[in-house]
Parts: structure tokens; C-alpha cells; sequence
């Protein structure tokens, strides 16, 4: 695979948002990422603790006793242009802590660093790996393979919604990197059915054929299956739409990073103390 450029400059967004997520998270022996062993401080003691702060706030009542109440909503972006506008917000955090942490490749190519110390070694990856497979000067590729077909075809919805918002902000130019430079998305979609057995071929054939930068999955079982391989090829895989925890690991699989929903046990402790 031939190097085409630099990474960093373009993929702020996918990168960064991969990071921080995937910096998040612990390994899939119930490590907190750092070496150390989970305990009530770790992850799961600061979510039920933030969730009983956000759902609950004390006051006296008027006999001079706490009294617990639901707390006030926060104000919430009214239409897409405050959306946008508030994404667009984030983003520029997001993208301003990269750069005064000089998070990101390596000068030497060497080493990706991010949030709370994590790094990745990329001396680990094949020869011949290239920071930007699936990347030219006019199109960036991402894969995924998703249910279409079958019992649980509606998740081929989510597919869909995501090739619209897609082709939507293309359309107003907003793949633009640090340089101005402008690229294409090109959203390449494999129907699994949900069964594990057929999502293996399709991110093989992401991979070996289609070559693409990123690579989105679908669903715990499959998942499962590939991220696997996914991490040993060095390949992005952001946002693997599934709530299982595992899936939050940067010691074992620093590549993968799990969707921006919460965990099914963060469910459980959000509906409990709901």
C-alpha cells in the first residue's frame, strides 16, 4: 500500500472522536485501561454517581428536611440549524484539544497518541500498513456491514439515514480538512442479516477489496466476530453500533471504539435510578 499524505490534517474528526472515546473505556478483562484492576472508583461508580446528580437535586423541604426533586432539563437545540450549530461547536473543541496536545500520528509516523496517556504503537501494524488506505485526493472510503435483510432488516434504516446525512453534507461542502481541502464520502453498505457467519466475508471484503479507511459494524454478535481482525490490520473502526462494554478497549483493541450510546450495563443503572 502506497502512502498518500498525511492522516492528521483530514481526519481530525474520525480520529479524535475515536480517541476520546476509545481512551474512555477499560480492557476486556476488566481493566481500567491503565493497568489497574476495576474497582468502585473506576467507570461504572462514576456513571451512577453522575446519574444520580442529573436526575436529583436536594432542597429543604418546609419542615427543614431534604426533600429530592427531578432535576431542571437542560435547554436543548430547538432545530437543525441550532444542531449544526452546536455540533459545529464541538467539533472545534474536539478538534482544538488535538492540536494544543499535539494528540495524533507522530512526527516520525511512529506512534498515535490521545487522551489520558493512551497511545498506539504502529510499529505493531504489517508492513506495508498506510495511515491513509481508503484515502485520495477526492474520496474517502468507509465501509459497514449491517443487517438489510432478514428478521432484523429495519437496522438497514440506520444505513440508510447515514448514506442521506452523508450525501446531504457533501453537498454543502463540509468534508473539508485544515488545508481546505475537500473529499468525497463514499459509503460502501454489506447486508450480514445479522448473522455473524455472513459479516466475516464483508469486512474481508472491505479490507482486501474495497480497501477503505474505516469501518463501521452492526450489532454485538457480529462484532464480535471481526473486531479481531479489524485491530491486527490497524484499520479505524469507529463507533461498532452495539452496547456491549467490551467494545471501550484501548489496551487490547485501541482501534475499535463503541457507539455513542450507553453501555447495556449503563442502561441498567440509568433506568434503576431512574
Amino acid at each position: 500500500m502506497q502512502r498518500r499524505g498525511s492522516l492528521r490534517p483530514y481526519a481530525a474528526v474520525f480520529v479524535g472522536l475515536g480517541l476520546l472515546a476509545t481512551a474512555c473505556g477499560g480492557d476486556d478483562g476488566g481493566s481500567t485501561g491503565s493497568g489497574e484492576t476495576a474497582t468502585d472508583d473506576t467507570i461504572d461508580a462514576s456513571i451512577n454517581s453522575a446519574l444520580k446528580n442529573q436526575l436529583t437535586s436536594t432542597s429543604a423541604g418546609g419542615d427543614g428536611t431534604a426533600t429530592s426533586a427531578p432535576a431542571a432539563a437542560k435547554d436543548e437545540p430547538q432545530n437543525m440549524e441550532e444542531w449544526e450549530a452546536l455540533w459545529a461547536e464541538e467539533r472545534a473543541a474536539i478538534v482544538e484539544r488535538i492540536k494544543e496536545n499535539k494528540w495524533g500520528l507522530s512526527a516520525d509516523g511512529k506512534t498515535i497518541t490521545g487522551p489520558e496517556g493512551f497511545t498506539i504503537d504502529l510499529s505493531t501494524c504489517a508492513a506495508g500498513w498506510s495511515n491513509t488506505e481508503g484515502i485520495t485526493d477526492t474520496e474517502f472510503k468507509i465501509g459497514q456491514s449491517l443487517a438489510q435483510s432478514g428478521t432484523l432488516a429495519d437496522y438497514g434504516n440506520y444505513g440508510k439515514s447515514i448514506d442521506a446525512l452523508l450525501r446531504h453534507y457533501d453537498g454543502q461542502g463540509a468534508f473539508e480538512d485544515s488545508t481546505g481541502k475537500k473529499r468525497k464520502p463514499v459509503y460502501i453498505q454489506k447486508d450480514d442479516g445479522y448473522d455473524p457467519a455472513r459479516a466475516i466475508p464483508n469486512v474481508d471484503e472491505l479490507l482486501d477489496s474495497e480497501k477503505v479507511f474505516g469501518i463501521w459494524t452492526l450489532g454485538t454478535p457480529a462484532t464480535m466476530k471481526v473486531y479481531d481482525k479489524i485491530n491486527e490490520r490497524c484499520v479505524p473502526h469507529l463507533l461498532a453500533m452495539t452496547g456491549h462494554p467490551a467494545f471501550g478497549d484501548p489496551v487490547k483493541h485501541p482501534w475499535t471504539s463503541g457507539a455513542p450510546v450507553p453501555s447495556y450495563t449503563t442502561e441498567t443503572q440509568l433506568w434503576g435510578t431512574f
